[in-house]
């Protein structure tokens, strides 16, 4: 009980610091996906394509590896785990860390709510994931266009290295 009364007041407080956000959202969407960055058009992968546990998240080229590809598993509502195909983790924050430009990682999926995240879709068919333990989005450390830029933890604004697509 203790872990719903938690995901119930994480959401809340996800829910007021996005505003813009649909109060009937499209629900997030399932099954294999490759995840893009809308800014730089790179896909997110284990730094190296690792299945190592920690292994910072990164942006690569969207190709076929096995690490490019997640699977969105809803939760409830729009609150989803992200795992990847070739690891089976989960993408969360290291730590389970609040603040900003926190690194992300591949860690065993749990329930922890840093291994939760809120898809936040937009009206253009982008979306921004919010991480439930922290409030904050992930994104491209310094809004980065390069090959294993990391993706990390920031501040949600308009910014677009702080939307996503699939693909």
């Amino acid at each position: 009980m203790t872990s719903l009364r938690v995901l119930v007041i994480a959401s809340a407080t996800i829910a007021a610091l996005l505003p813009t956000v649909p109060a009937i959202a499209s629900p997030p969407p399932t099954g294999r996906h490759r995840i893009a960055n809308a800014n730089s058009g790179l896909c997110l992968s284990p730094a190296g394509g690792t299945a190592n546990r920690n292994e910072q998240t990164v942006q690569f080229l969207c190709d076929a590896d096995l690490s490019r590809a997640w699977t969105i598993e809803p939760v409830e509502g729009n609150v989803v785990k992200i795992r990847n195909v070739k690891s089976r983790q989960c993408l969360t924050v290291a730590g389970g860390r609040s603040d900003r430009n926190a690194p992300s990682v591949q860690f065993p999926c749990d329930n922890d709510p840093s291994r939760r995240w809120l898809y936040a879709p937009s009206d253009d068919g982008l979306f921004r994931l919010v991480n439930l333990q922290s409030g904050l989005c992930l994104t491209i450390a310094g809004g980065g266009t390069g090959r294993n830029d990391v993706a990390v933890q920031f501040p949600c604004d308009a910014d677009p290295s702080r939307f996503f697509k699939l693909q």
